[in-house]
């Protein structure tokens, strides 16, 4: 045989084998290629805002009957999402629904009442005038077809945070859960986003949406659910109302599923409840959150502008305040210790830091100062007031039992001597 032929061989042998291993990282780990490089992904920066809406009743005769068809409710979920192939990014701010806003020709009114009035299109010229951004697209979704869609899924698992048990007579939904770790059928996910009888009402919700986000991108990240997305099409298209087509449904999906952990920030509109119940946002608030969206980075923060809050989830009583005590050695001077936020039989292994308000910087410096023990968390799950909340699990308890005793040290220069302000207080469930 020719050298040539030898040489020709050797070339489609090497492309075989290229292609070979581009199409099986595609089909395991799509995020380790890059955005542009991907079949069926996203090219360019899109902004999508998502509205969950209520359930709509129709006048049948003497009762009313709820259209599942309806996607006029008022907003129950409302969260513009940033897909940024450049960055390669997935970044979403939750808008609670009692945020005071002004509605073209409404006047101020709660934001989830501009979909009721002039359907998508208000509710997009709303939310567009709020954060001074234009939006791209919208998706709204009935809640019912949340059902079909985890049903489909097999099921999301989620951290039950605390037992929720309510009667929902607006959804005719029992909610019926207990506290630990399960998987959710189609009715107890919708349970599980709908419940807010807590002492933070919707702001409760938002956080256990946020949860119930993150458990359905890990499940949509695994091999195994990849198969499902023309059935998830299918049901999307009976129960979405959207501007955008199937192609681009899949393309945005095939984007989200390939973006790293680490590049999905999920985030709240933070705020303060007014005296009538509203959640009030100021627009230096807006303005920040709306860098973040965009992917701006914050790094000038120091130790004392950060707020932490501490919760013990660990098997070892005790580790909140001597944690709290060690964030005060290293120059942090706003640390509260909270009780316990789950209610769980099993503890905690596995310390998470949250970055609560879509700023993973913060939450990487005190991760840094535990000694890169536990995991951050890009996800708004925790202590509303805080920057950063750490929920302690056992690989940190133990680190910190271990320093107690004097058998090692989490840092060996600390940075200043003085004490951490603590307090008591409750807060918000978490994610994994």
């Amino acid at each position: 045989m020719k050298l040539s032929h030898w040489l020709l061989i050797f070339i489609a042998c090497a492309l075989l084998g290229v292609g070979g291993a581009y199409f099986a990282t595609l089909a395991t780990r799509p995020q380790l290629i890059p955005p542009q490089l991907r079949l069926a992904s996203l090219r360019e920066p899109s902004t999508v805002l998502l509205l969950g809406v209520d359930v709509v009743y129709s006048d049948s005769g003497r009762h009313l009957k709820a259209d599942k068809d309806a996607f006029t409710g008022r907003s129950d979920t409302i969260m513009v999402s940033r897909l940024d192939p450049i960055a390669n990014s997935f970044r979403v701010i939750s808008i609670p629904r009692d945020t005071s806003v002004r509605i073209p020709g409404q006047g101020v009114q709660k934001i989830n009442a501009a979909n009721a009035i002039g359907g998508p299109p208000l509710a997009v010229q709303t939310v567009s005038q709020f954060l001074n951004i234009p939006i791209d697209h919208y998706v709204v979704i009935n809640v019912h077809g949340l059902v079909d869609l985890v049903n489909e899924l097999g099921g999301i698992t989620v951290e039950v945070p605390k037992k929720m048990q309510y009667m929902d007579w607006t959804a005719k939904l029992k909610i019926d859960l207990e506290p630990g770790v399960h998987t959710l059928t189609g009715n107890q996910a919708m349970g599980f986003v709908r419940f807010r009888h807590d002492a933070l009402g919707d702001i409760g919700r938002v956080t256990r949406q946020q949860i119930f986000i993150r458990a359905v991108l890990d499940k949509a990240l695994r091999p195994e659910s990849w198969p499902h997305i023309p059935k998830l099409i299918e049901i999307a298209q009976k129960y979405i109302y959207t501007d955008l087509n199937a192609e681009q449904i899949m393309t945005m999906a095939n984007f989200v599923r390939s973006v790293p952990k680490s590049n999905q920030v999920l985030s709240m509109m933070p705020g303060n409840f007014s005296a009538s119940g509203d959640w009030d946002v100021t627009d230096k608030e807006v303005r920040r959150m709306v860098a973040r969206l965009n992917g701006a980075s914050f790094v000038e923060t120091t130790r004392d502008d950060i707020r932490v809050a501490i919760s013990n989830a660990s098997s070892i009583q005790g580790m909140g305040f001597k944690l709290a005590g060690l964030l005060g050695k290293k120059g942090y001077r706003n640390v509260v210790v909270q009780k316990a936020l789950l209610e769980l039989s099993d503890p905690v292994k596995r310390t998470r830091i949250i970055a609560q308000k879509a700023n993973p910087e913060d939450a990487s410096l005190v991760k840094s100062d535990l000694g890169n023990i536990g995991e951050v968390v890009n996800v708004s799950a925790g202590d509303i007031e805080s920057s950063v909340t750490i929920i302690i699990g056992d690989d940190l308890a133990n680190k910190l039992s271990a320093l107690q005793e004097g058998a090692s040290s989490l840092d060996e220069t600390p940075q200043s001597a003085n004490h951490a302000d603590v307090g008591g207080e409750t807060t918000n469930p978490v994610t994994h």
